[in-house]
Protein backbone atom coordinates (compact mmCIF):
# COMPACT_ATOMS: atom_id res chain seq x y z
CA UNK A 1 0.00 0.00 0.00
CA UNK A 2 1.07 3.56 -0.95
CA UNK A 3 1.08 6.48 1.38
CA UNK A 4 -1.52 9.63 0.92
CA UNK A 5 -0.04 12.55 1.42
CA UNK A 6 -2.78 14.86 2.81
CA UNK A 7 -1.43 18.42 2.68
CA UNK A 8 -2.98 20.92 4.29
CA UNK A 9 -2.50 24.21 5.08
CA UNK A 10 -3.96 27.97 5.94
CA UNK A 11 -4.65 30.05 2.27
CA UNK A 12 -1.48 31.56 1.62
CA UNK A 13 1.05 29.17 2.90
CA UNK A 14 1.50 28.01 -0.81
CA UNK A 15 -0.35 24.73 -0.57
CA UNK A 16 -0.43 24.99 -4.62
CA UNK A 17 2.66 26.12 -5.27
CA UNK A 18 4.13 23.13 -3.13
CA UNK A 19 2.31 20.54 -5.23
CA UNK A 20 2.22 22.01 -8.81
CA UNK A 21 6.94 21.91 -8.17
CA UNK A 22 6.66 18.73 -6.93
CA UNK A 23 4.55 17.12 -9.76
CA UNK A 24 7.35 18.54 -11.83
CA UNK A 25 9.86 17.66 -9.77
CA UNK A 26 9.44 14.31 -8.66
CA UNK A 27 7.49 12.41 -11.08
CA UNK A 28 6.68 9.61 -9.33
CA UNK A 29 5.15 10.98 -6.70
CA UNK A 30 1.39 11.34 -7.96
CA UNK A 31 -0.16 14.54 -7.54
CA UNK A 32 -4.08 14.01 -7.61
CA UNK A 33 -6.65 16.49 -8.60
CA UNK A 34 -9.64 17.75 -6.74
CA UNK A 35 -13.15 18.04 -7.85
CA UNK A 36 -14.75 21.44 -6.53
CA UNK A 37 -17.98 23.24 -7.77
CA UNK A 38 -16.17 26.37 -8.63
CA UNK A 39 -14.02 27.13 -12.03
CA UNK A 40 -10.30 27.41 -9.87
CA UNK A 41 -8.93 28.53 -12.73
CA UNK A 42 -5.13 27.86 -13.05
CA UNK A 43 -4.08 28.64 -10.28
CA UNK A 44 -4.94 24.92 -8.51
CA UNK A 45 -5.04 21.22 -9.43
CA UNK A 46 -8.84 20.72 -9.55
CA UNK A 47 -11.58 19.65 -11.79
CA UNK A 48 -14.62 22.26 -12.01
CA UNK A 49 -17.73 20.34 -11.64
CA UNK A 50 -21.60 21.84 -11.53
CA UNK A 51 -23.28 21.33 -7.94
CA UNK A 52 -25.67 18.81 -9.97
CA UNK A 53 -22.33 16.70 -12.03
CA UNK A 54 -20.82 16.71 -8.21
CA UNK A 55 -24.04 14.91 -6.59
CA UNK A 56 -24.40 12.89 -9.53
CA UNK A 57 -20.53 11.58 -8.81
CA UNK A 58 -21.03 11.48 -4.97
CA UNK A 59 -24.45 9.27 -5.67
CA UNK A 60 -22.25 6.93 -8.14
CA UNK A 61 -19.58 6.36 -5.32
CA UNK A 62 -16.52 8.05 -7.71
CA UNK A 63 -15.10 10.01 -4.84
CA UNK A 64 -13.52 8.55 -2.17
CA UNK A 65 -13.53 11.75 0.20
CA UNK A 66 -15.86 14.59 0.01
CA UNK A 67 -16.02 17.83 2.05
CA UNK A 68 -17.55 21.32 2.33
CA UNK A 69 -16.18 24.71 2.94
CA UNK A 70 -16.60 28.03 1.88
CA UNK A 71 -19.92 26.95 0.30
CA UNK A 72 -18.42 25.09 -2.08
CA UNK A 73 -18.27 21.02 -2.46
CA UNK A 74 -14.98 19.79 -2.53
CA UNK A 75 -13.92 15.63 -3.74
CA UNK A 76 -11.29 13.36 -3.93
CA UNK A 77 -12.04 10.93 -6.95
CA UNK A 78 -11.38 6.89 -6.09
CA UNK A 79 -8.43 7.07 -8.98
CA UNK A 80 -5.98 7.28 -5.93
CA UNK A 81 -7.05 4.40 -4.17
CA UNK A 82 -5.54 2.64 -7.11
CA UNK A 83 -2.76 4.63 -7.34
CA UNK A 84 -2.36 3.48 -3.33
CA UNK A 85 -3.14 -0.24 -4.11
CA UNK A 86 0.31 0.21 -6.59
CA UNK A 87 2.24 0.98 -3.48
CA UNK A 88 2.89 4.67 -4.89
CA UNK A 89 2.77 7.84 -2.39
CA UNK A 90 0.12 10.42 -3.84
CA UNK A 91 -0.11 13.67 -2.45
CA UNK A 92 -3.76 15.77 -2.43
CA UNK A 93 -4.79 19.07 -1.16
CA UNK A 94 -7.47 17.90 1.60
CA UNK A 95 -9.08 19.74 4.41
CA UNK A 96 -8.57 20.07 7.77
CA UNK A 97 -12.42 19.44 8.14
CA UNK A 98 -12.10 16.51 6.36
CA UNK A 99 -9.19 14.85 7.85
CA UNK A 100 -11.42 12.38 10.28
CA UNK A 101 -12.96 10.91 7.45
CA UNK A 102 -9.46 10.16 5.91
CA UNK A 103 -8.09 9.06 8.84
CA UNK A 104 -11.34 6.66 8.98
CA UNK A 105 -10.80 5.49 5.33
CA UNK A 106 -7.25 5.29 4.99
CA UNK A 107 -5.68 4.45 8.50
CA UNK A 108 -1.84 4.38 8.47
CA UNK A 109 -1.67 5.06 4.65
CA UNK A 110 -2.84 8.67 5.27
CA UNK A 111 0.02 10.74 6.49
CA UNK A 112 -1.25 13.91 7.62
CA UNK A 113 1.26 17.61 6.40
CA UNK A 114 0.69 20.68 7.63
CA UNK A 115 2.13 23.70 5.34
CA UNK A 116 3.33 26.88 7.81
CA UNK A 117 5.15 29.61 6.97
CA UNK A 118 6.03 32.49 8.71
CA UNK A 119 3.22 35.01 8.74
CA UNK A 120 4.91 37.92 7.02
CA UNK A 121 5.45 35.01 4.08
CA UNK A 122 1.92 34.29 4.26
CA UNK A 123 0.68 38.24 4.55
CA UNK A 124 3.05 39.30 1.36
CA UNK A 125 1.57 36.28 -0.62
CA UNK A 126 -1.89 37.50 -0.02
CA UNK A 127 -1.58 41.00 -0.53
CA UNK A 128 0.13 39.83 -3.94
CA UNK A 129 -2.83 38.01 -4.73
CA UNK A 130 -4.82 41.01 -4.18
CA UNK A 131 -8.07 39.33 -3.23
CA UNK A 132 -8.37 40.38 0.38
CA UNK A 133 -7.94 43.77 2.18
CA UNK A 134 -5.92 43.87 5.36
CA UNK A 135 -9.13 42.62 7.95
CA UNK A 136 -9.23 39.88 4.78
CA UNK A 137 -5.55 39.18 5.29
CA UNK A 138 -5.67 39.05 9.47
CA UNK A 139 -8.21 36.53 9.32
CA UNK A 140 -6.52 34.47 7.26
CA UNK A 141 -3.14 34.66 9.62
CA UNK A 142 -5.83 33.50 12.47
CA UNK A 143 -6.86 31.00 10.34
CA UNK A 144 -3.33 29.85 10.23
CA UNK A 145 -3.01 29.92 13.87
CA UNK A 146 -5.97 28.06 14.54
CA UNK A 147 -4.64 25.36 11.95
CA UNK A 148 -1.42 25.25 13.71
CA UNK A 149 -2.69 24.95 17.11
CA UNK A 150 -5.28 22.73 16.13
CA UNK A 151 -3.28 19.50 14.74
CA UNK A 152 -0.40 19.99 17.43
CA UNK A 153 0.54 15.27 16.48
CA UNK A 154 0.93 16.52 12.52
CA UNK A 155 4.08 16.60 10.70
CA UNK A 156 4.81 20.11 9.15
CA UNK A 157 6.92 21.26 6.49
CA UNK A 158 7.56 25.07 6.49
CA UNK A 159 7.35 26.67 3.10
CA UNK A 160 8.77 29.96 3.94
CA UNK A 161 11.71 29.44 1.35
CA UNK A 162 12.33 28.19 -1.94
CA UNK A 163 10.31 25.98 -3.07
CA UNK A 164 13.19 23.53 -4.25
CA UNK A 165 14.22 23.47 -0.22
CA UNK A 166 10.48 22.66 0.32
CA UNK A 167 10.03 19.74 -1.15
CA UNK A 168 13.49 18.41 0.07
CA UNK A 169 11.99 18.66 3.17
CA UNK A 170 8.82 16.78 2.13
CA UNK A 171 10.78 14.52 0.52
CA UNK A 172 12.81 13.82 3.73
CA UNK A 173 9.37 13.49 5.38
CA UNK A 174 8.25 10.91 2.83
CA UNK A 175 11.88 8.70 3.21
CA UNK A 176 11.16 8.49 6.88
CA UNK A 177 7.15 7.68 6.67
CA UNK A 178 7.61 5.25 4.22
CA UNK A 179 11.13 3.35 6.15
CA UNK A 180 8.51 3.98 9.43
Amino acid sequence: MGRLVYVMGASGVGKDSLLDAARVRHPDWLVAHRYVTRDSGSSENSVALSVAEFSSRRRLGLFCLTWRAHGLDYGLGIELEAWLSRGRAVLVNGSRRALPDARARFGDALLPVLVTAPEAVIAARLRGRGREDEAGIAARLARHRELAEALPEVARVDNGGTLAETLVGLGALLEEECRA
